[in-house]
């Protein structure tokens, strides 16, 4: 086979599998007595999460699903999402945590789950509906947790329209014209694209490290996120993937001044990451901390793109206290 019939084969693989690269209800075989070591990990709290129903907003032509729970008076936290992510994939251990201080939203993109539409391919296009979505959520400003694609989404609507933006959490992402954003490195490309592998075995390399202790811990996340059972959201299209990687594609481009938009996000940041994201490499963590007026850094050790998911509790303590800081 030619390298370029090679190429686009695996184009054709990332494309399918990437819709369910992280995670449908359908794993749970490969994780046995997931439900109990669920429950061992949130039975202390109160498990808004698993119970929140999923509820919709008419945003234009389209509707967005979303779900909102937790304590009400202080801004609302809205949650944006990875590369084909929807609302199931939130660690249970930080909504519930976030959520006894203020109200937690976690909303599709347009295209992902119930929400209608075509997923734009754009951070514009993404953002835009996210900002109609923030103004009928009754709130003068809101806080945006995004992990992945979903904190350029963030920054896009920092940069569109500030006046909504109290605080940020970007999570595994960096900014636009980042170190290796163009497109995903060729190990993550192979990845996505193996014939015979299960999402979860995707998710696990994907976004922990090859050490035992962080594929322990990334099992154990995926077992709080298969966790709820009702009313789950059906995996994202090839349609989806497309869009979004046409997104970051343009994403991570450079253009003008290189990180010369940051400067124009004055808003108070954590930035988290792992000490090797193979997704979003981790020196773009970096770059955001040093570029962004007002922002801080979190890097764990032994970890990659999901190092919030394998320091669940740890990371969920830290954005609870940058939230609620003066």
């Amino acid at each position: 086979m030619s390298q370029s019939s090679q190429t686009a084969t695996n184009r054709r693989l990332f494309l399918r599998n990437s819709g369910t690269a992280v995670l449908s209800g359908t794993v749970a075989a490969l994780l046995p007595g997931h439900e109990a070591l669920a429950q061992s990990e949130t039975n202390t709290q109160a498990n808004l999460h698993e119970t929140a129903p999923t509820q919709f907003q008419e945003i234009g032509d389209i509707r967005l699903a979303y779900r909102r729970f937790g304590k009400e008076g202080a801004p609302p936290l809205v949650c944006l999402q990875h590369f084909t992510g929807r609302m199931d994939n939130w660690d249970p251990i930080h909504t519930n945590r976030l959520a006894q201080d203020r109200p937690v939203v976690l909303v599709d993109y347009r295209g992902v789950g119930r929400s209608s539409g075509e997923t734009p391919d754009s951070m514009q296009g993404l953002g835009r509906d996210i900002i109609a979505f923030i103004r009928t959520l009754g709130a003068k400003q809101v806080d945006i947790f995004g992990f992945s694609i979903g904190g350029m989404v963030a920054q896009q609507i920092a940069l569109d329209a500030p006046e909504v933006v109290r605080r940020l959490i970007l999570a595994g992402t960096g900014p636009s014209g980042g170190e290796g954003m163009a497109a995903f490195s060729p190990k993550v490309q192979e990845i996505f694209s193996r014939l015979q592998s299960k999402p979860a075995e995707r998710a696990l390399e994907l976004f922990f490290s090859p050490s035992a202790a962080s594929q322990a811990a990334g099992k154990a996340w995926i077992a709080r996120i298969l966790a709820r059972q009702a009313d789950r959201e059906p995996d994202a299209s090839p349609q989806v993937a497309a869009a979004q990687l046409a997104a970051l594609a343009k994403w991570g481009q450079v253009n003008g001044e290189r990180y010369d938009s940051l400067k124009s996000i004055p808003h108070r940041t954590l930035v988290v990451n792992g000490h090797d994201d193979i997704m979003v490499p981790t020196v773009n963590s970096f770059i955001l901390q040093q570029k962004l007026p007002d922002a801080r850094l979190i890097l764990f050790p032994d970890s990659g793109h999901g190092s919030h998911f394998q320091f669940a509790e740890e990371f969920a303590e830290a954005a609870a206290r940058f939230l609620a800081a003066d």
